[in-house]
């Protein structure tokens, strides 16, 4: 079961011994979701994580050279780079930026089942000569969206939850001058992360990717 924002909300306040949640409509709901967030967004940047990887379809329209998110090309890609695009079951490899820029071709006819992301849009290289209907298929890190509302939920596994409730209590108590509770609060975060990296390490073992090589592949 997904841990939703209302559950973070809760440890959080058990954490500092209060006897009940912030108001979701008061000043500090907010605040401590911003915290949240904060840590959220921390650990994302962090890793291309195992919890991120994410899979869209979307259509594609006889000889259109470009989609963007208008067109199903889907908003919470990470960066550049795609896992894997196959259209109609083909599979199409990245194009190197040089290759690109070089062709004296504006509609990329030089290329062969390969593709670019450019200003945020999918580029086939060529267009695709024929409409479908969810026919292009990405695999890809997504970027998880800040929570917002208390039923939200969290990409990060049930297990490694608390990370985000250490990480939110250390803000809270910097903030009320409590350094020795925060560096606590802290070391707890760091203690949680490692596993979080221990696991990682794992799921790329079970790649036969080393995590050097799996970063450097998409950096």
């Amino acid at each position: 079961m997904a841990v939703s924002l209302s559950d973070l909300q809760t440890r959080l306040s058990y954490r500092l011994a209060e006897d009940s949640v912030p108001a979701t409509s008061g000043s500090e709901w907010l605040r401590r979701t911003q915290f949240i967030n904060e840590g959220y967004r921390s650990i994302v940047r962090k890793h291309y994580w195992w919890w991120t990887e994410a899979t869209a379809s979307f259509d594609s329209v006889a000889s259109q050279t470009s989609y963007s998110t208008t067109d199903g090309y889907p908003s919470d890609v990470r960066g550049s780079s795609l896992l894997e695009v196959r259209i109609d079951g083909k599979l199409y490899e990245p194009a190197l930026q040089a290759d690109v820029v070089s062709l004296e071709s504006s509609d990329y006819t030089g290329m062969s089942e390969r593709y670019m992301i450019f200003n945020k849009s999918f580029y086939p290289l060529p267009a695709y000569p024929s409409s479908g209907t969810a026919n292009i298929i990405l695999k890809y890190y997504k970027i998880p969206a800040d929570l917002s509302s208390g039923t939200d939920t969290i990409a990060i596994p049930d297990e490694f939850a608390d990370i985000l409730v250490a990480f939110a209590l250390g803000r809270i108590q910097a903030q009320n001058s409590k350094r020795g509770s925060a560096a606590d609060s802290y070391d707890e975060y760091s203690e949680i992360y490692k596993e979080m990296e221990n696991e990682q390490m794992n799921y790329l073992f079970a790649l036969k990717a080393s995590n050097r090589d799996y970063e450097a592949l998409y950096e």
